[in-house]
C-alpha cells in the first residue's frame, strides 16, 4: 500500500507571548521531489532555519519556499508580533507524482498574559535597561549634592 503524499504543521506553541520567536515544523509524508510554499501570517516575521541552504529556501514578503528532496521534516523559526493573530497557510506540488495539496490552516495567537511573557517582564525589570532609569538619578542627585557641597565650601573657606 502506498503512502499518503502530504504535509502537517505543528507549532512549539500556539500562544507565544509578544514579540516570542517560536518554532514551526512541516512533518513531510510521502514527497520525494516537491515544492512547499509556507505563508505566514501578516505581523509574523521570519527568523531562521536550519534546513539547508543551498538554494532549497527562499523568502519572499510573508511567504517561504522550500525545496523538498526526500526530506521528513523542515523546521523554521518566527517571532511573534507585540499582540494579535494569525493563520499560517500552505501548500505543496509533487514534482513526480504531479499531485498537489494545501497544509491545514492553523492559527497563531499572542497571549499578553502567558507564563513566557510574565517572564519577560520579571527579566526586563532585572535587566540593567531596566534599573538605569533609577540608577541615573541617584546618580544625578549625587553630582548635585557634592559639586553644591564643594562650592559651599569654597565660599566659606
Amino acid at each position: 500500500m502506498a503512502e499518503e503524499s502530504g504535509v502537517t504543521r505543528s507549532f512549539s506553541t500556539e500562544n507565544p507571548a509578544p514579540n516570542e520567536e517560536f518554532d514551526v515544523t512541516l512533518t513531510i509524508s510521502g514527497l520525494k521531489a516537491a515544492g512547499i510554499v509556507e505563508s505566514i501570517p501578516e505581523g509574523f516575521t521570519y527568523v531562521e532555519t536550519e534546513y539547508p541552504g543551498d538554494g532549497r529556501v527562499d523568502v519572499s514578503g510573508q511567504n517561504l519556499v522550500f525545496s523538498v528532496l526526500d526530506d521528513g521534516e523542515i523546521v523554521y523559526r518566527v517571532k511573534a508580533p507585540a499582540s494579535g493573530s494569525g493563520t499560517f497557510e500552505g501548500r505543496w506540488n509533487d514534482i513526480l507524482n504531479q499531485e498537489e495539496g494545501t497544509i491545514r490552516a492553523a492559527e497563531v495567537s499572542v497571549d499578553p498574559d502567558s507564563k513566557a511573557a510574565e517572564d519577560q517582564k520579571a527579566e526586563a525589570e532585572k535587566s540593567p535597561a531596566g534599573i538605569l532609569p533609577g540608577i541615573t538619578g541617584v546618580l544625578a542627585a549625587v553630582f548635585v549634592v557634592v559639586r553644591n557641597g564643594r562650592r559651599g565650601k569654597k565660599r566659606g573657606q
